[in-house]
């Protein structure tokens, strides 16, 4: 390479390392940019008529991470859930174990994403909710995904209704 060759990459690379990182981070791949930690915003049940209700309450606690080898874990919960008035899991009243699953789920597994369409597949090893467990549905579509939040939607539990979910990476 010339003089005049070496001279132009140097400035090309040194023009690349000032892009600024909104610039650089369109150059990431959807999973480069998912990969990471993100709490809980919001998780509304939305209806076909437009209706949303807020499935764990106004202020909801939740993380998922994604790992960039492919695995994720998610918890999430309502503030609301009771006390176990005994203080050990297996012993709740029917009411307190009835508004814990009602209030949370929590599951791990594994992960892969179409970056042509934004379907993130999950396979699901372990839930609190054993029926998601090997579910070939449980996939979720990126609406959005940012330096700073994450949106998807996915089926809802019951017919006709979508859940829209929204997080924010951690500081």
């Amino acid at each position: 390479m010339n003089k005049f060759g070496l001279i132009g990459l140097s400035v090309l690379l040194a023009l690349g390392s000032a892009l600024p990182g909104s610039a650089r981070s369109q150059q990431k791949s959807l999973k480069e940019r998912l990969v990471g930690t993100w709490l809980q915003v919001s998780v509304d049940v939305v209806s076909a008529d437009g209706t949303r209700r807020h499935r764990f309450g106004d202020n909801p606690r939740g993380i998922v991470i994604y790992t960039s080898d492919g695995y994720f874990s998610l918890m999430q919960a309502s503030v609301d859930i009771p006390k176990i008035s005994s203080r050990r899991p297996a012993t709740a009243t029917v009411d307190e174990a009835k508004a814990v699953v009602a209030g949370s789920i929590a599951y791990f597994g594994r992960y892969s994403l179409d970056e042509t369409s934004s379907v993130l597949s999950v396979d699901i090893e372990a839930s609190t909710f054993a029926n998601q467990v090997g579910d070939p549905t449980e996939t979720r579509t990126i609406t959005s995904l940012t330096d700073h939040e994450l949106k998807f939607t996915r089926h809802g539990q019951l017919p006709n209704t979508k859940l829209e979910v929204v997080f924010r990476r951690a500081p």
